[in-house]
């Protein structure tokens, strides 16, 4: 019975197997498109507040709806942007009016992007579309309609602009675009239809994932059961033999991969963190009010802003401040209104420890400058140096603290420790000491490899096995 599942459940998902195998090569290298916040900033001209902005209509914005403001240039314009209860919010800070959002005015908007991050120009196109295969994700649809800017430059760069707030939301080039059709498109079935049925792509997923599973133990089982048989220590030949070989040398790690990937998906609620939401609260002690929005614009007005391209408006300790960034990812705590450097040190952010968690003693806290297990750099960029607190409670949470501004950056629970090894760990090969580069590629290449055989010589035999039985049922009907 154990032969005839692992045949058939083959032939069923083996291709599937084999595309997740291969895929998974390639995004070794090359990662799926994401704007990220350095590039944005990177994007954004200096503020230059001038004479513009008088603070009235700020004062009428609802008290508590006001979340994370921050005030940036929309081209040539100061904005103020926020979340609000009904999401993205934008003013123009000179009128007071929501900006309307048009081609025309994406156009512009993507070459401001184009001109601050590159220091050149280029020729673009601009379309109005609802979606396409790069912006899937569900957090682009509070965004449409989206405007897809398309330069001329040698790159293929592609900006989205978003209808709703003007901003730049998803770039992409075209060595992106190519090697991602190999790599995470078909590795995270990310077909833009497909992937829009959230429910279907989910399900599809998690369920095809148990398959590759159970598959997966049932192929390890029959492994070591046929070791040993026949002379070569195989009963088998040809691409049987080639799959028996490497299921034996592979066919662990592939279990790994396949089990880490469904892991990925939290089903059923596995492994979902809390989040630092309580932690942000308890550190604010007090939601940002019109007040303090007003407090921000003025002082912004008042005081030249050197080289800040967003101020961000935060509560610490029931006190207003301004998070100032410059394009480089550079930033800062200034106090309000002056906007003077205010940055903290060790005894604040001790006090802010305990702040976030009153309830839970604190085991330890320091300054790190190298990545530990929890906060590290690995394909993504991570702040570092950090303030890193671990509380005595019983799933010994750990926050981690931008020491340049006070601001909580990483909570890690039980939830995010065990998703952190069962599936980063086992579906990556994150593991300290192994993650360095090269010493990852040399690893992790190798063993991509064998798997990749070793699904796409499985895939091989559940092709020929459907072929014979045709051929079988054709000479029996003749």
């Amino acid at each position: 019975m154990t032969f005839l599942l692992h045949r058939w459940i083959g032939i069923a998902i083996a291709l599937l197997m084999a595309v997740w195998a291969v895929s998974g090569v390639v995004m070794m290298y090359v990662s799926f498109p994401e704007t990220t916040s350095s590039e944005r900033l990177a994007g954004l001209p200096d503020l230059e507040m001038g004479e513009c902005c008088s603070s009235g209509y700020l004062e009428a914005l609802e008290d508590g709806a006001v979340e994370g403001p921050s005030v940036e240039m929309l081209v040539d314009r100061p904005v103020l942007r926020w979340s609000g209860p009904d999401g993205p919010q934008v003013i123009d800070l000179t009128t007071g009016e929501t900006p309307v959002i048009d081609a025309s005015h994406a156009g512009r908007i993507a070459s401001s992007h184009y001109r601050e991050a590159t220091g050149a120009a280029a020729g673009l196109a601009v379309e109005t579309i609802d979606r396409d295969q790069w912006t899937v994700y569900g957090r682009f649809r509070q965004h449409r309609p989206l405007y897809k800017a398309s330069f001329g430059d040698e790159a293929g760069t592609v900006l989205y602009v978003s209808g709703l707030t003007g901003e730049v939301v998803q770039d992409t080039t075209a060595h992106e675009r190519f090697w991602n059709w190999l790599g995470a498109v078909p590795h995270w079935l990310y077909f833009t239809a497909f992937r829009e049925i959230q429910w279907l792509w989910y399900d599809f997923v998690v369920y095809t994932s148990v398959l590759g599973t159970f598959l997966t133990v049932t192929g390890i089982y029959i492994g070591l059961r046929q070791y040993g048989r026949g002379k070569t220590r195989s009963p088998y030949r040809g691409a049987a033999l080639w799959h028996h070989w490497t299921g034996l040398a592979f066919g662990i790690f592939t279990l790994t991969w396949v089990v880490s990937g469904l892991f990925s998906m939290q089903p059923w609620g596995w492994f979902e963190s809390e989040g630092p939401e309580a932690e942000h609260m308890a550190l604010a002690e007090r939601p940002a009010t019109s007040q303090d929005v007003a407090a921000l614009v003025r002082a912004l007005t008042a005081q030249p802003a050197g080289d800040t391209v967003r101020a961000e408006l935060t509560v610490q300790g029931g006190a207003p401040f301004a998070i100032l960034a410059d394009a480089h990812s550079g930033l800062g705590r200034a106090s309000l209104p002056s906007l003077a450097p205010s940055p903290p040190g060790e005894s604040e952010l001790a006090r802010r420890a305990q702040l976030a968690r009153p309830a839970d003693p604190i085991a330890g806290m320091s300054m790190i400058t190298r990545g530990d297990a929890y906060h590290y750099a690995h394909k993504q960029d991570v702040i570092l140096p950090a303030w890193r607190v671990i509380y005595s409670d019983e799933e010994q949470t750990r926050l981690y603290f931008d020491p340049r501004t006070a601001e909580a950056i990483r909570k890690v629970d039980a939830e995010a420790r065990a998703y952190r090894w069962l599936h980063y760990g086992l579906h990556r090969l994150d593991f300290p000491g192994l993650r360095t580069r090269p010493v990852w590629d040399i690893v992790t290449l190798p063993l991509m490899l064998g798997v990749s055989l070793l699904c796409l010589t499985g895939c091989w035999m559940g092709w020929r096995r459907l072929t014979r039985t045709k051929k079988r049922r054709k000479t029996a009907g003749a």
